[in-house]
């Protein structure tokens, strides 16, 4: 406990005093100038001290109030701009699919000849001994092995093997696939067979061409629906070079295929042709037998027999 002896309290009472007669000199300082004036020089740096204090912490919370709503406001800026671009890439997203889905529409609608379904390509396998891709279409859409697999800009290639809910497609640049294909131009109508390339898997080989044969760089290929997959008139791609030695009797041509493989989204599958019926594997393997130069001459017959 503290206690206080009577010095405390005279000294406590003398500070009050002296702080009341200082206040009331203070509130007379205009009648007391003889008081106020010393008064005033003594505190004068005490209030100019004072008074800087308080205006540089006034300062200070003014910046940093200003640096506080800069910062929200940068912040909200920043969310909104990656909202806006978010919208941007779902914007045009929604257009290339619209634009994509609108072709093929179009082309099933002017194609009346062929029951098509529609699908999506889910995943790819391209290497050099293989090139295929899965759709998201199988047994379940009517979807059968060796059904031709096409896009509006011409042949993809066709079902290898089915599933429930999806199918394996073996791709036109695949080493293993051969089609019948035959020039357009009318002055030459040179058929022969398309092969994929293991070498060069982006382009494709017209083969097997007698070797006075009329071809030109240029030339479009169809199929020629010679064979039990593809109907005829399909487009497979355009001779880009020519290619042959002195010594042999055939040449070929490499072709650029009509599809862009590397953007492929959505194919269609032909169920059926009403030219051609089903699509449905045929009950005989095709065996090799040899090849003799009379056949390279006339072209690719002797290349495979029913």
């Amino acid at each position: 406990m503290f206690s206080f002896g009577k010095r405390s309290v005279v000294i406590v009472l003398i500070l009050f005093i002296i702080i009341a007669v200082v206040g009331w000199a203070w509130r007379q300082r205009d009648s007391l100038p003889f008081v106020t004036k010393p008064l005033q020089v003594v505190a004068a740096p005490f209030e100019y001290g004072a008074s800087s204090i308080v205006d540089s912490l006034t300062s200070g919370i003014h910046i940093v109030d200003i640096s506080l709503k800069n910062r929200i406001e940068w912040e909200s800026l920043e969310k909104e701009n990656a909202d806006l671009k978010a919208r941007s890439v779902d914007y045009d997203e929604v257009v290339a699919e619209n634009n994509r889905l609108r072709g093929l529409l179009d082309f099933k609608n002017s194609h009346n000849q062929y029951q098509l379904v529609a699908g999506s390509v889910i995943s790819r396998d391209y290497g050099t001994w293989s090139n295929t891709m899965i759709i998201d279409v199988g047994t379940a859409e009517g979807i059968d092995k060796d059904m031709p697999v096409i896009t509006p800009s011409g042949v993809v290639g066709f079902i290898s093997d089915v599933y429930p809910h999806s199918a394996r497609v073996q791709l036109l640049t695949d080493p293993r696939t051969s089609i019948g294909a035959i020039v357009q131009r009318p002055e030459s109508r040179v058929s022969s067979v398309v092969r994929g390339n293991g070498n060069v898997p982006t382009e494709p080989q017209f083969v097997n061409i007698a070797k006075d044969a009329d071809i030109l760089e240029g030339d479009t290929l169809i199929t020629s629906g010679f064979g039990s997959i593809y109907p005829k008139g399909l487009y497979i791609g355009t001779i880009v070079s020519i290619h042959q030695n002195e010594n042999d009797f055939v040449k070929y041509a490499v072709i650029r295929p009509s599809v862009d493989f590397s953007k492929l989204e959505e194919v269609f599958v032909i169920l059926k042709s009403s030219g051609g019926g089903t699509y449905e594997k045929p009950d005989v393997t095709p065996k090799l037998v040899p090849q003799t130069n009379r056949d390279k001459v006339e072209g690719i017959k002797g290349a495979a027999a029913l």
